[in-house]
């Protein structure tokens, strides 16, 4: 994903001491194909910074860029179909609903929400639609994207757009 980006570094305010000011730590990446850019200088080390840029970067356009879906042939990556599996006992019963539970740290969990935002929106913010869509219970979906700040901001637009009132 690097080879797609402009990367940028330039000083900016921070930790560093009698450093601050002198070297360019702080990085700035732009995704080209989406023109989604994210920052990173939080720390004294531009190799930390990137990839704290692109982490933050991975994020947004997770969120940022949509993908069109159809609710009624959903296309779902067999990387993100196994997030979806009954787990425990549950696992083995026929009519058994799928859980989504995966932490943000986990490496499927962005590419798993920009899905999951993208049935959103088809479903146009309608959260019954787009849980029955993906094969899960409403609460567990509406817990998905309360997991993350950035992931619940996107879906809150997207309910916005669609006139519907905020999620709780």
């Amino acid at each position: 994903m690097l080879k797609d980006c402009r990367v940028d570094t330039y000083k900016s305010s921070g930790p560093g001491g009698q450093r601050k000011n002198k070297v360019e730590t702080a990085v700035r990446l732009v995704h080209n194909p989406s023109g989604v850019s994210a920052q990173g200088q939080q720390t004294r080390s531009q190799r930390q910074n990137k990839s704290l840029a692109m982490q933050n970067l991975r994020i947004h356009i997770a969120c940022a860029c949509r993908t069109p879906q159809d609710l009624e042939h959903l296309d779902m990556p067999e990387e993100i179909a196994e997030c979806f599996k009954p787990k425990g006992k549950q696992a083995k019963a026929k009519d058994a609903k799928a859980r989504l539970t995966l932490a943000t740290g986990n490496r499927l969990f962005w590419p798993t929400a920009a899905f999951v935002l993208d049935v959103f929106d088809a479903a146009e913010g309608r959260l019954s639609d787009a849980s029955d869509a993906l094969g899960v219970s409403t609460a567990n979906l509406a817990a998905f994207l309360r997991s993350h700040r950035n992931l619940l901001a996107a879906a809150q637009t997207i309910r916005q757009t669609n006139g519907h009132s905020p999620l709780r």
